[in-house]
């Protein structure tokens, strides 16, 4: 379950379906169904963010994410990292990777810019900050 299930209701894994009821979300939310992994390991950089953008009493912030392939990456050839404003705040999840790797080929690019959502309880003073993406142009 991710960050953002425990925050805003679990929409479910599949997110090759197109069944997310998008009339239970903020219309802020709206088209941010893929969830990133790895975010709790981007901590520093989640919170350098809050702060750089002074958003860290709001709790959500949109924002522009890079996807960047790392075919140098041990565990993952395939693997698609997410950045904002040059930080890593997390990755493509493994069972996705090669679909976002071949269209992001296909498009004959190695990185891509997508819509960011960050959200965490901003009435916890250490809450986990998730990242979810916009990746309607994908499909998924």
């Amino acid at each position: 379950m991710g960050i953002f299930d425990n925050l805003f209701g679990s929409k479910g894994e599949d997110l090759g379906s197109s069944e997310v009821d998008m009339e239970e979300e903020d219309s802020s939310e709206s088209g941010y169904n893929f969830d990133v992994v790895g975010e709790s390991f981007q901590r520093d950089h989640l919170v350098a963010l809050l702060k750089k953008n002074k958003v860290i009493d709001v709790g959500q912030f949109q924002t522009q994410a890079m996807l960047e392939l790392e075919p140098t990456n041990d565990l993952d050839p395939n693997a698609v990292k997410v950045m904002v404003d040059g930080l890593q705040v997390g990755y493509v999840p493994k069972t996705f990777s090669g679909d976002v790797t071949k269209m992001l080929k296909d498009k004959g690019v190695t990185e891509f810019k997508v819509p960011a959502l960050l959200g965490w309880d901003s009435n916890n003073p250490m809450p986990e900050i998730g990242v979810r993406l916009d990746m309607g142009e994908f499909g998924l």
